[in-house]
C-alpha cells in the first residue's frame, strides 16, 4: 500500500504542534527535550530545526557542542521518514548507518539545521516498498547561525526497510 498523503499531511501538523512536538520530545527524546530543540517547519520539501545557545547546550569554550548540534541536524534529516512512517500500513525500520560532519565556524546562539532533501528519503521508503529490501539514502542538513552563515554541515546515511504490515 502506498505513503497515505493525507496521512502525512497530518503526521506533518502533529508534528508541528510545540504542544504535541514538546511532549513527544519529553516521552521519546528527552535529552532534546533539555537541549531545547526545535521542529521550526516540516513539509515534502523542507525540514528546518533549530537549537538556542546558552548553557544547555555549550561546551567549556562557549560554544555549541558538536554532539547538540549533531542531534539538531540528524532531526532535520529524519522528522520526515518518521512522519511517513506513521502514514503508512506497513511497518518502517528506520535507522542511520553512517554519517560525516564538517565545522566551518564557531556556533554560537541559535543554530537553525535544514535539509532540503527530503524528497529523496520518501523516494528510498518507496523502493524499499516495491522491492521488499533495505535502501540506503545520504541526507543533508546544513547549520546556519542567526546571519544565516554556515556553522556545519552534516551528511546522515539513513537506512530504510519496510517489513510489512504491523
Amino acid at each position: 500500500m502506498p505513503i497515505d498523503d493525507t496521512k502525512l499531511s497530518s503526521e506533518y501538523r502533529n508534528l508541528r504542534g510545540s504542544v504535541k512536538f514538546r511532549f513527544f520530545t519529553t516521552m521519546t527524546m528527552p535529552a532534546a527535550r533539555f537541549a531545547g530543540l526545535r521542529l521550526d517547519e516540516i513539509d515534502d520539501k523542507i525540514c528546518t530545526t533549530s537549537l538556542p545557545g546558552g548553557w544547555r547546550t555549550q561546551n567549556p569554550f562557549k560554544t555549541m557542542y558538536w554532539a547538540v548540534q549533531g542531534m539538531g541536524a540528524e532531526l532535520a534529516t529524519g522528522a520526515v521518514p518518521f512522519a511517513i512512517s506513521k502514514s503508512m500500513s506497513e511497518k518502517l525500520r528506520m535507522f542511520v548507518v553512517g554519517t560525516d560532519a564538517k565545522f566551518i565556524k564557531r556556533a554560537k546562539g541559535r543554530i537553525t539545521f535544514t535539509c532540503d532533501e527530503v524528497m529523496k528519503a520518501r523516494e528510498a521508503i518507496e523502493e524499499s516498498m516495491k522491492s521488499g529490501k533495505p535502501v540506503e539514502v545520504d541526507l543533508i542538513s546544513i547549520g546556519r547561525d542567526k546571519t544565516g552563515e554556515i556553522v556545519s554541515e552534516w551528511i546522515f546515511k539513513w537506512n530504510f526497510l519496510v517489513l510489512g504490515r504491523s
